[in-house]
């Protein structure tokens, strides 16, 4: 059997898709990857009337522990400007055992700040262990209750799916 060279089996520099990924590193520490597809880049610069590498890479990083996140509410955040060729980002001194969520935009020319994507929730890992019985991951206290306010419950007829695979 003949060997394979390794050329043949490459990492692309790019899939074209839009991702945002944040993942934990350290108590205090995060990391974010991301990739921002042709045609999301080819919009932005339209719309904005410029090229997509003279705009500002900006991550926005939330604290969102404990609550549902609606775009406005999270108990602080964080810009960082990146570089313009930048693909991932290391965060630092972040505080334990707090959820956390990205976006990835740019700034306006009024400084105000448009997100392109957004990434997954991710919880920092405690600093110190967990006292014995103690719950390691805690719950959002409207996902406790029954009534959660602004929030519209399906009716019974959303919940049936009229596909069947069957013909008649």
């Amino acid at each position: 059997m003949e060997a394979l060279t390794t050329a043949k089996f490459e990492v692309p520099d790019r899939y074209h898709k839009d991702l945002l990924h944040l993942m934990a590193v350290s108590a205090d520490s995060l990391y974010v990857y991301w990739e921002i597809s042709d045609r999301r880049r080819w919009l932005l610069s339209q719309h904005f009337e410029c090229d997509y590498s003279a705009m500002p890479k900006v991550i926005r990083l939330y604290d969102v522990t404990h609550i549902y996140f609606d775009g406005g509410n999270a108990h602080a955040y964080w810009d960082v400007v990146t570089t313009p060729e930048a693909t991932n980002w290391y965060l630092h001194r972040l505080r334990a055992n707090r959820t956390y969520l990205a976006d990835m935009g740019t700034y306006t020319w009024e400084h105000e700040f448009i997100p392109l994507l957004r990434s997954n929730c991710i919880v920092t890992p405690r600093a110190s262990e967990a006292v014995w019985g103690e719950p390691l991951q805690t719950v959002v206290p409207e996902a406790q209750t029954d009534q959660v306010d602004q929030r519209i419950r399906p009716s019974f007829f959303e919940n049936i799916q009229t596909y069947t695979p069957y013909m008649r």
